[in-house]
């Protein structure tokens, strides 16, 4: 988003903001044949307005990640709501929504978003791809020079929005591993204020040096007589190894090592979408539960149903579901995972698990709210107790309830896990669906469980 100080951009990117909504109100009474009144005349005037200030801090240039809870799109999205709810509430209280067509308002409620992101899109994209000399780039200069820095420099020195002037430091180059390649070195330290000011720099980025926070607070400090944004910078690396993102708790800024994204709202919109699905899906395959029933039923001697203990939610065990597709008396069922060719299985479960069938009956554990539809796939006792050991944050999986399918799945990691090396890559895609969830997201995965399921997947058996 853009900084606050800078009232102009504010100005420019908010009237946008309103003449989109007030264009598209107009837009519509024309294509749906209404005169253009002074109801209308109202409404783009008043809705104008809201949007002014509701969308004036949302730059159009940067990346709004659609989809992402706390993102710029998903942000827009919330605003508008806020904005037509506003609306709808005084339109009922003054009666004045009767003087509106209503497939002009739906029509307008829906497009208005989506018109958002269409401009978005040619800001973002085309215009500086095409016509990158309407971007004001903003001067910038880093105060001490390590990894971070250097990593920090890199995507400034190729950054449309940034002109990285160079840097500050008190020790030798060679002291801190050569500098920050391609940037100046501007002076030591306690000159940065002075350059500031001089330099009409905007943006000062200070990096935590490796002798401690106090030197960095005191230049800081300096710096606040600069009218100059500041931003301090941690340690990369830490970011790097734990994988962690910024929060807060109670108002107090905390660093999110390993948290769940189902706290809160995003735990009731997971948690409805589960159970809408599955309760819809049941009811649709109703036919095709009886026939795989009574297929396993006829194939081999024992039960149709097959159970399971896996670890679920913050590792609490469950029963898993799934139609029986081995022999009952077979060896290490239990434990052994399924391999080619093996023999165990019985000639209707390796038709089952081909397709997939097998699984259908987790939609119950759905149901009961022990898995999602999507999530990390669920692993034996046996499996998580060994790899746990062996897998580097292997059990943060379990931050999130377990899925039918998953984002490893669905990228070539379904079935046997033999090697350690495809077990670490599975875990690997795990824990990046939990980090990068969003609504979206799970639509997306369950598309590709359905292409994958009907072109055929080699591992699956």
């Amino acid at each position: 988003m853009l900084p606050k100080h800078n009232s102009r951009a504010l100005t420019v990117l908010a009237s946008a903001y309103s003449l989109i909504v007030g264009g598209a109100l107009w837009a519509f009474t024309q294509i749906f044949d209404q005169p253009f009144g002074e109801p209308y005349q109202a409404l783009a005037l008043l809705s104008g307005l809201l949007a002014y200030f509701a969308f004036r801090r949302f730059d159009l240039a940067e990346s709004w990640d659609l989809g992402r809870p706390g993102t710029v799109g998903t942000q827009v999205i919330i605003n508008w709501l806020w904005v037509v709810a506003a609306l709808m509430l005084l339109g009922l209280l003054t009666r004045y929504m009767e003087l509106f067509a209503r497939r002009v308002l739906v029509v307008w409620i829906v497009a208005v978003p989506l018109l958002f992101f269409v401009v978005h899109f040619l800001v973002r994209h085309v215009l500086q791809r095409f016509i990158p000399q309407l971007i004001v780039r903003r001067r910038a200069v880093i105060v001490f020079a390590n990894d971070s820095a250097r990593t920090l420099g890199m995507k400034l020195l190729h950054s449309s929005a940034y002109e990285l002037l160079g840097y500050f430091d008190d020790r030798e180059v060679s002291r801190i591993g050569g500098g920050i390649p391609d940037a100046p070195l501007l002076g030591k330290a306690r000159d940065a204020a002075k350059y500031v000011r001089d330099h009409d720099v905007e943006v000062v980025f200070v990096v935590l040096p490796d002798s401690g926070a106090l030197r960095a607070i005191a230049v800081i400090d300096e710096l606040g007589d600069t009218t100059a944004s500041l931003y301090y910078v941690p340690d990369f690396l830490m970011f790097s190894l734990l994988k962690a993102q910024i929060g807060e708790i109670e108002s107090v800024p905390v660093l999110q090592v390993a948290e769940s994204p189902f706290y809160g709202a995003d735990g009731m919109l997971k948690r409805f979408f589960d159970f809408v699905f599955s309760l819809f899906t049941i009811i649709a395959i109703l036919p095709v539960l009886f026939a795989v029933a009574i297929s396993v039923k006829l194939s081999s001697p024992g039960p149709v149903l097959f159970s399971q203990k896996r670890y679920g939610l913050n590792g609490k065990r469950f029963k898993v579901y799934k139609f029986r597709s081995m022999l009952v008396d077979a060896p290490d069922a239990a434990t052994r995972q399924a391999t080619k060719d093996d023999e165990r299985i019985t000639r209707v479960g390796r038709f089952l698990r081909k397709t997939s069938l097998d699984e259908l009956p987790q939609f119950f554990n759905v149901l009961k709210g022990e898995m999602s539809v999507v999530g990390p796939r669920p692993h034996t006792v046996a499996h998580n107790e060994h790899y746990r050991k062996e897998v580097r944050r292997y059990m943060l999986r379990h931050k999130v309830k377990p899925g039918i399918t998953g984002w490893a799945q669905v990228n070539g990691l379904r079935g046997e896990t033999a090697e350690l090396g495809r077990m670490e890559e599975r875990i690997r895609y795990d824990l990046e669906y939990i980090r990068h969830w969003s609504p979206l997201f799970d639509i997306k995965i369950i598309l590709l469980t359905l292409w994958t399921v009907l072109r055929g997947d080699e591992n699956a058996y």
